[in-house]
């Protein structure tokens, strides 16, 4: 296909990071698997432009490979200025490859004047293999929650979706030394972990309806906290084979395990980390804890500590001319 495109015009795309709650199937004795748990955040944020014409500038190899699988599944190959003003780190548990194939893919289809939905891209990418999460919150924001997959899933479907309290906040702890299980690894990992139990996936389910949406939906700070420890501990045990234990980094399991001792019951790791993190009711008390950490870690330059808000908004898509 031979795609007119005009001169002037550029697509810019601006979207977010997301923490991986967890998941809430992982018996393998059900017909569907995994179903995840999400919620945008914005202190990680991929934003990029595209336009017809020459590369301008270098360009990073990896989002390279993005976009051309991207224009060769749209059979439209053509010349095309990209330029990415930022990305979220890779391999931290951000999400940082979905969002990249996303904010390429769909920068790409409003240049040719063909948007498609984001499912649609991230099939394109092979993206959403366990989790639909981070789909989700491209065109929804908020907090989310998808189906996880059955025998004909493309992607899995969103569930739920609702805005998180605009009150609380996230310190995430990141170990810069290390990066999160992925690729090869990960794949891997999926096929020798040993399955959860049914009556603790069930029990989990349960506590997703009965607890955990209800307490995000009356914005009740203690009880979704606890909804959350419970949600990291069934997906703790489940990787701890896999990753060394129940987090991935020993240095912040350490520090989660401070705050847990503390008093503090959302803690844990998104997706395969190493990124953890801590809810806190307020950014008061988020920023108190990592003023506290700064101080606490001054000696260890690779630990970061970033308080972040929720994002409820989906991604920003912009043309111009």
């Amino acid at each position: 296909m031979n795609a007119a495109i005009p001169a002037a015009r550029t697509v810019s795309v601006t979207t977010y990071g997301r923490l991986h709650l967890g998941f809430f199937n992982l018996s393998q004795q059900t017909q569907r698997q995994f179903g995840s748990i999400g919620v945008a955040i914005d202190a990680f944020q991929t934003s990029l432009s595209i336009s017809a014409g020459t590369q301008q500038s270098a360009f990073d190899p990896w989002a390279a490979a993005i976009l051309q699988r991207h224009l060769l599944a749209s059979q439209a190959p053509m010349a095309l200025n990209v330029s990415i003003q930022q990305a979220i780190p890779r391999h931290g548990g951000l999400g940082s490859g979905t969002q990249m194939a996303l904010a390429l893919g769909t920068a790409v289809n409003y240049l040719l004047d063909q948007p498609t939905s984001a499912s649609d891209i991230a099939a394109i990418h092979q993206r959403g293999a366990r989790s639909g999460i981070g789909i989700a919150t491209f065109e929804h924001g908020g907090l989310v929650v998808d189906g996880g997959r059955g025998v004909r899933t493309v992607v899995p479907p969103m569930l739920a979706r609702h805005a998180f309290p605009s009150d609380w906040y996230f310190l995430l702890i990141i170990d810069n030394s290390r990066a999160g299980l992925h690729g090869q690894g990960e794949k891997n990992a999926f096929k020798q972990l040993a399955p959860q139990s049914l009556a603790a996936t069930q029990s989990i389910q349960q506590k997703l309806l009965s607890h955990g949406l209800p307490a995000l939906i009356e914005q009740d700070f203690t009880a979704f906290s606890l909804f959350m420890g419970d949600l990291q501990t069934y997906n703790a045990d489940y990787f701890a084979p896999a990753q060394g234990g129940p987090y991935a980094s020993k240095a912040v399991a350490g520090i989660l395990q401070a705050l847990k001792q503390q008093g503090y019951t959302g803690v844990g790791q998104t997706s395969w980390g190493p990124t953890g993190f801590v809810l806190c009711p307020s950014r008061a008390e988020a920023v108190a804890i990592q003023t506290q950490l700064l101080k606490t870690h001054a000696s260890q330059p690779t630990l970061g500590f970033v308080v972040t808000a929720a994002v409820n908004q989906p991604a920003q898509i912009s043309i111009e001319g």
